[in-house]
């Protein structure tokens, strides 16, 4: 909301923009095309796969049988938020920075939500960044299965994974900063609405050993 209302967003987009071209300085082919919007996409989508493909060995491999429902859990956090986020693109006007008039499109700026499809502006959140901040998820595994060093991997792989997709797609002038930020938000907040219920179990299991544990000390 900051980004939005302060300007940040079209002042960060603007060091992108060359205005004598009318261009962004990263177009979308070459590199920028491959690696962040086809094979970014593409290794995200995969580790999905993979453990979708492992959620369904849990039901046949006793070796990943205690790990079943955890699995399913963290295979649908993931894909929950972009999801969302998906669905909320096509019922906002929000345009993309290259699609605005000031950033040497034709369009108008706009942002009225409920909006019949052909109006829609596909733009906000970002579908990209909802994309690598998803990793997130493994986070809240991490915390379930009281393994600090999972749970600081999957914050810290999700939010650099999630930042070098939206700092490329700004770039691009695919989306503004607060578009990326809100997708992050949603990955978390329906990360956490998935894993709600199991982390339960360990919060209220953490309140019960502290005082155990001062006691075992005095």
């Amino acid at each position: 909301m900051l980004f939005k209302a302060s300007g940040l967003d079209e002042a960060l987009s603007s060091q992108f923009y060359d205005a004598a071209r009318h261009r962004f300085l990263v177009g979308t082919s070459g590199w920028a095309e491959l690696l962040g919007h086809q094979t970014g996409k593409s290794v995200i989508l995969g580790c999905w796969l993979l453990l979708i493909a492992a959620s369904i060995a849990a039901l046949v491999l006793p070796a990943l049988a205690r790990y079943r429902t955890l699995l399913w859990t963290l295979a649908l956090a993931m894909a929950l938020g972009p999801i969302v986020v998906s669905v909320l693109k096509s019922i906002n006007s929000h345009a993309c920075p290259s699609s605005l008039k000031s950033f040497g499109g034709a369009a108008e700026y706009s942002a009225a939500w409920f909006v019949p499809s052909v109006e829609a502006g596909r733009c906000f959140p970002g579908g990209h960044a909802a994309g690598g901040f998803s990793i997130v998820a493994v986070a809240f595994a991490g915390a379930v299965l009281r393994r600090p060093g999972l749970c600081r991997a999957g914050l810290s792989v999700g939010l650099a994974v999630g930042t070098a997709f939206s700092i490329l797609q700004v770039a691009k002038g695919a989306h503004f900063m607060s578009h990326n930020l809100w997708a992050a938000a949603i990955d978390l907040w329906m990360a956490g609405l998935v894993f709600g219920p199991m982390m339960a179990p360990v919060r209220a299991s953490r309140r019960t050993t502290k005082p155990l544990k001062a006691e075992v000390r005095q």
